[in-house]
């Protein structure tokens, strides 16, 4: 009797086994069944979320903006840029910017004159654009540990008209100079640092490409020739202010 006992109970447990392993075995998930039947091609394409303390989409901004022109070899100054715009959404707006420009010559162009020489220039006044603007950057970055400061890079390309003064002297020693206007393109890189829902530092990069005509400054007759058209960068570094509204 106990070896029939002890025969039935172990076949019990034996069989309470299989059964826990069974049930176990069925609670299993098949993850490529899933995978086929939820994953597909039109699935791999995902955008990144996130958070927008201060939003630009469907607002209009006013920007003003002061600093040097950098690369022109013959004068030097201050460029003031006011801008008005509108952004359809957090990456795309148009903006409408003029430039002025507030300079005078350099140090070369004043060492030309003082050994007789003179330099065949344009004198920069003025530039006027229409852009289209991008926006692929936004970003978050802690400063000491204690605040998050937003940012975000933006690349406006825009069609302009420079206005310039075409630089020339008459055999008396007259100034002739005339003030003629140039078509134009402008590539410019804008980074914008918010600290309220309605203003943000802004850094600008503003390259300007114009066809201008230039003539010979000084002749020993009455007429200034014409040197030909060429393409002019110039190239200012501003720091200002961008209110949304």
């Amino acid at each position: 009797m106990k070896t029939t006992a002890s025969i039935l109970i172990i076949s019990l447990l034996s069989f309470g086994a299989m059964a826990q392993n069974t049930d176990r075995g069925s609670d299993k998930i098949d993850l490529k069944s899933l995978e086929d039947k939820y994953w597909a091609a039109k699935d791999t394409d995902f955008s990144v979320v996130q958070n927008r303390t201060y939003t630009k989409k469907e607002r209009f901004f006013t920007s003003i903006s002061y600093g040097p022109l950098v690369n022109d070899p013959w004068s030097y100054g201050r460029m003031t840029n006011f801008a008005v715009g509108y952004y359809f959404n957090e990456r795309w707006g148009l903006e409408v910017a003029h430039e002025v420009g507030s300079l005078r010559d350099n140090e070369s162009t004043d060492e030309i004159f003082r050994k007789g020489g003179s330099p065949d220039r344009n004198l920069f006044e003025n530039y006027t654009s229409l852009n289209l603007v991008v926006v692929p950057l936004y970003a978050k970055m802690s400063f000491w540990d204690r605040k998050i400061l937003y940012f975000d890079m933006q690349f406006a390309f825009g069609l302009g008209q420079a206005n310039v003064e075409e630089q020339k002297l008459s055999s008396s020693g007259q100034d002739v100079s005339t003030k003629k206007s140039a078509f134009g393109f402008n590539i410019d890189v804008t980074q914008q640092l918010f600290f309220h829902e309605n203003f943000a530092l802004r850094f600008d990069i503003k390259n300007k490409f114009t066809n201008q005509e230039k003539f010979k400054y000084r002749t020993s007759t009455s007429e200034n020739p014409s040197l030909g058209k060429s393409t002019v960068n110039d190239t200012s570094i501003l720091l200002g202010l961008t209110f949304f509204y």
